[in-house]
């Protein structure tokens, strides 16, 4: 009798120890389903990338902030997108829908004012992480 009793409290004890899968998070498809603190570089990337395309068009929008070829703007969207990637094991296709969702939410009229309302903050980031 107490022979099974051991024998059962032994597989409960290895049971109890043994390692458990880590719970996978279900994948997301936009920036918006990610906490503040998760999103706001990727959505500072984006707005580098959106300004990029502006001074490299001259469009007078993209006048006001730093060259984003030459000042780290590149690097940034670069970095943090391999980091969004690696974070939530997203393809680079699912990647890549992510941030063209983000880049036409931005590419109208509102998006060059939300641009400039949140470019301070993307510009600290970006010096804050070295470039």
């Amino acid at each position: 009798m107490i022979l099974p009793m051991m024998a059962a409290s032994a597989a409960m004890l290895a049971l109890q120890s043994a390692p458990q899968a880590a719970p996978t998070s279900p994948p997301i498809t936009t920036l918006d389903q990610l906490p503040i603190e998760e999103a706001a570089a990727p959505r500072c990337a984006v707005a580098f990338a959106i300004v990029a395309r502006w001074q490299a068009a001259n469009d007078p929008r993209g006048s006001e902030y730093p060259d984003m070829q030459e000042d780290g703007g590149r690097e940034f969207f670069v970095r943090t997108l391999a980091g969004l990637m690696e974070a939530r094991e997203l393809s680079r296709e699912a990647a890549t829908d992510i941030i063209f969702g983000e880049v036409r939410m931005l590419s109208n009229p509102e998006g060059a004012e939300q641009i400039a309302a949140m470019m301070p903050a993307c510009l600290l980031m970006k010096r804050s992480v070295g470039l």
